[in-house]
C-alpha cells in the first residue's frame, strides 16, 4: 500500500458522472458480519460473488475483502478481471462508505471525495456502533488505488443518498439527508450548498420520501434513479392500501413539476415495487443478536425495489425477487434500453435481507485512461 496518499482542496474542473458511462472498474465488499446476515453471511456471500461473475465479462471488478477473514474466502472471487485487496470494514456495503468519483476530463485525473460515514445515523439511528473501519475504508482505498483524496470527513453523506444525471443534475430525498442523524447542526440550503460543492453539480431535485420502512431513512438509490439524461425511473407502488402509495404520489408530484439543471422537463419511467416481503422467522433465527447492531425480528418489512439497480456502459444488473413482478420490470427495462444494455436479472433476496440491494453493494470508479485497473480499449 502506498503511504500517503494525495489531499486536493480545489474541486473546480471536476464533474461528478453518470453512472451509465464507461467504469474504471466496479468495486465490492464482501459479506461477513453475523448480525446482518444470516448463516454467517455465506448465502449473501453466494449472491454477491453472482454479481461479481456478471459484470466481470463488462468491466474490472475490485473485490475488497477484510484481512480478518481467511484467504479462504478470497478464492471464489479470484477469477478474470478481477482484482483482490485486503483492507479492513465493518460491512459489506461500498456503496455508502467508500468515497463518491469524480473527474477531470481536461487534467485527466480522479479524485475521491471522501465523506464522513456513521452507519446511516450515528447515536441516533445507526444499525450498528462499530463503524471506524468503514469510515477510515476510503482514504486506505484511495491510497491502494492511487487515486487523489478531497477529505469532507466532517459531513456526513453516504453514495447510496444521490444519483446524478452526469450534467449537473443531483437526485436526493428530504427523509435521508435531512434526518437528525447525519447532519442536524445544517439547514436544508446549507446542506444543498455543500452538496453543490463537494460534488460540482448545479441543481439539486428533492423527493419528500424513499421507500417505506427503509432502514437507511429513504436513500434515493431505492425510490429513483437516472436511466439516462434527461430521463428518469420511478418506483410506484399501485396498491392504494400500501402505505408506500401516499409517498410515491408525492414524489411523483415533485417529479412531474420539476426540471434538470438545463430547465429540462424530466421524462418519467414507472417501475412497479415488489409485493410487500417480511423477514420470516426462519430468516431470523439466523442473524446473531447483540447490543451492537440494530435486531432484525421475524415480520420486519423490507425495502424491495427494483430502482436499486446497477449499471455500467453495457450493462444493468436488475434485482430479482422471485415474484411476478421481476419480468414487468425487466421488460419494463428491456424495452427502454433495448440493445443499448444488457438487462441481468440476479437473485438478490439475501442482500435485501441485509438492508439493501444490487445498487447498495456495488460502488463504480469512473473510467480514465491513465489509471490501472483499466479495461482493454476496442479502439485501440
Amino acid at each position: 500500500m502506498n503511504s500517503i496518499v494525495k489531499n486536493i482542496t480545489d474541486l473546480s474542473g471536476y464533474h461528478f458522472p453518470f453512472e451509465g458511462e464507461k467504469h474504471l472498474a466496479t468495486c465490492l465488499l464482501v459479506p461477513y458480519r453475523e448480525d446482518t446476515w444470516r448463516d454467517n453471511a455465506k448465502p449473501a456471500m453466494k449472491e454477491y460473488l453472482s454479481i461479481v461473475k456478471a459484470i466481470a465479462p463488462f468491466e474490472p471488478v475490485v473485490v475488497i475483502i477484510d484481512p480478518r477473514l481467511p484467504y479462504s474466502v478470497c478464492t471464489p472471487f479470484q477469477m478474470e478481471n478481477t482484482h483482490v485487496l485486503r483492507l479492513r470494514y465493518d460491512d459489506a456495503w461500498a456503496r455508502d462508505s467508500l468515497p463518491v468519483f469524480l473527474k477531470n476530463e481536461t487534467e485527466r485525473q480522479l479524485v475521491g471525495v471522501d465523506f464522513g460515514f456513521n452507519s446511516w445515523g450515528g447515536s441516533y439511528d445507526g444499525l450498528y456502533k462499530d463503524y471506524e473501519d468503514d469510515n477510515a475504508l476510503g482514504k486506505a482505498f484511495l491510497e491502494e488505488m492511487m487515486i487523489a483524496r478531497y477529505p469532507k470527513k466532517d459531513f456526513i453523506l453516504e453514495g447510496g443518498s444521490i444519483h446524478t444525471d452526469g450534467e449537473g443534475t443531483l437526485l436526493v430525498t428530504e427523509e435521508c439527508l435531512l434526518s437528525p442523524g447525519r447532519n442536524p447542526s445544517l439547514s436544508k440550503e446549507e446542506i444543498e450548498q455543500v452538496l453543490k460543492d463537494t460534488l460540482q453539480v448545479k441543481k439539486v431535485i428533492w423527493l419528500p420520501y424513499g421507500v417505506y420502512n427503509d432502514e437507511t431513512d429513504g436513500h434515493v438509490d431505492n425510490i429513483c434513479c437516472f436511466l439516462k439524461k434527461g430521463v428518469v425511473a420511478l418506483a410506484v407502488s399501485e396498491d392504494e392500501n400500501d402505505p408506500q402509495h401516499e409517498r410515491d404520489l408525492e414524489n411523483l408530484k415533485v417529479l412531474e413539476n420539476e426540471t434538470d439543471c438545463n430547465g429540462e422537463k424530466l421524462p418519467i419511467v414507472k417501475l412497479p415495487l415488489p409485493k410487500p416481503m417480511f423477514l420470516t422467522k426462519e430468516e431470523e433465527e439466523g442473524i446473531i443478536k447483540n447490543d451492537i447492531a440494530i435486531k432484525r425480528e421475524e415480520g420486519r418489512r423490507l425495502a424491495g425495489s427494483y430502482v436499486n439497480f446497477y449499471m455500467g456502459e453495457k450493462f444493468l444488473l436488475l434485482p430479482q425477487f422471485g415474484c411476478e413482478s421481476d419480468k414487468v420490470a425487466y421488460d419494463i427495462l428491456k424495452d427502454f434500453y433495448k440493445e443499448e444494455k444488457e438487462i441481468i436479472q440476479i437473485p438478490s433476496k439475501e442482500i435485501l435481507l441485509g438492508g439493501g440491494n444490487i445498487h447498495c453493494v456495488t460502488k463504480q470508479i469512473p473510467y480514465m485512461e491513465r489509471y490501472p485497473f483499466q479495461p482493454e480499449d476496442e479502439d485501440k
